[in-house]
């Protein structure tokens, strides 16, 4: 069992509470220390709640001291914060999970860019929404030419924060209300869509044209359009919002290919339907007989009872576990499940990109 040690993600934070339980759950990982918070309350009541006996109120304090004891790092904090933090760790060689996205600006990204070796640093990203067993599902379809040629991508994850916020939670966070170059809503939602369509498809657009709105009381940027063109043909969309009345998280994924198309809604995560050309539909669930049903972490429980946003954080986890295992085999340690520093550097490229494309009104190219 890897023992981790969190920086962030008290219980206070959304991120937090889902990752140590999706660490822990399948027993791959155990949380044994951390710097929770820098509210001295809410750091030692994150502990106490969590039954953690060691916590730390000072990051270099708790590296220097338990540096030795712990196998990873995760990193949970506000997201300007995370470059400084990666770059202080991997120079004790710390296996690092941090949470997406690995940056907030190009700049930062190239910081890290400059020292990392991606073969003797491990250091992954975590996007869960591949979790999901109906997400894997699809890509073993698109694998497996099921759709045919693909033509067209179309992701959406339309929110309506920030017209009516969660009550769960205190939002919007302050950090979430400063807009950089790259606009806080790309990195909290567009890092999502960037990974998925990556995921799904393995290629990475090749120019883009992007724009802008602002709709809310808060004065930054809620409402983002991208359009994108790969080399191979394939044309796809993105749009992010958090102005968007009726969606608490419509992340919703659509593939059209020349055999068929896909559809997924992450709230209601175990359908997946299809269209054939023969104008035939189908539609599979986790007890449709499917190539990812063989696996016991996509069935923890049976059929009906939906896996959910844990479930699917836990599968990355279990992944990200496997990952640590060839990492210290001396093997290569992304896979088709996990990835790196390469993966979120691209990611912050294209958001960096559509800003430039904002700006200017015309179209950029990302190679």
């Amino acid at each position: 069992m890897y023992k981790l040690a969190f920086i962030g993600g008290s219980i206070e934070s959304i991120a937090g509470y889902p990752h140590f339980i999706a660490s822990q759950m399948d027993k791959r990982f155990k949380v044994v220390t951390g710097v929770f918070s820098t509210n001295d309350s809410i750091n030692r009541k994150t502990a106490k709640q969590w039954h953690i006996k060691k916590y730390y109120s000072n990051i270099d304090q708790m590296i220097e001291k338990e540096k030795d004891n712990i196998d990873a790092i995760v990193i949970l904090t506000p997201t300007p914060l995370h470059a400084n933090l990666i770059i202080k760790i991997i120079q004790f060689k710390i296996p690092i999970i941090c949470e997406k996205p690995l940056v907030s600006s190009l700049k930062d990204a190239e910081k890290i860019q400059n020292i990392i070796n991606t073969e003797k640093n491990f250091l992954v990203v975590t996007n869960n929404y591949s979790g999901y067993p109906m997400v894997r599902e699809l890509k073993q379809k698109i694998i497996s030419n099921e759709l045919g040629e693909i033509l067209n991508i179309r992701l959406k994850m339309p929110q309506e924060s920030f017209l009516r916020p969660p009550k769960s939670v205190k939002y919007p966070q302050k950090w979430r209300l400063v807009d950089e170059f790259i606009p806080g809503i790309s990195l909290d939602l567009g890092s999502h869509l960037h990974h998925l369509a990556y995921f799904l498809t393995e290629l990475e657009p090749s120019k883009l044209l992007a724009s802008y709105k602002s709709f809310s009381k808060y004065n930054v940027i809620d409402d983002v359009n991208i359009l994108l063109e790969y080399s191979n043909g394939i044309s796809g969309n993105m749009w992010l919002s958090k102005t968007a009345l009726g969606n608490r998280n419509g992340l919703h994924i659509e593939i059209y290919g020349t055999k068929a198309s896909a559809m997924w809604h992450q709230e209601n995560p175990e359908i997946l339907e299809f269209s054939y050309n023969n104008g035939q539909k189908i539609i599979l669930d986790r007890g449709s007989n499917i190539e990812m049903q063989e696996n016991h972490l996509y069935n923890r429980m049976t059929p009906g009872h939906p896996a959910g946003f844990i479930e699917s954080f836990a599968n990355l986890y279990n992944d990200i576990a496997d990952a640590l295992d060839n990492f210290h085999k001396k093997k290569k340690y992304t896979n088709q499940y996990v990835y790196g520093f390469i993966h979120a550097f691209n990611g912050i490229k294209l958001l960096h990109t559509a800003s430039l494309s904002n700006k200017y009104n015309k179209y950029e190219n990302l190679h």
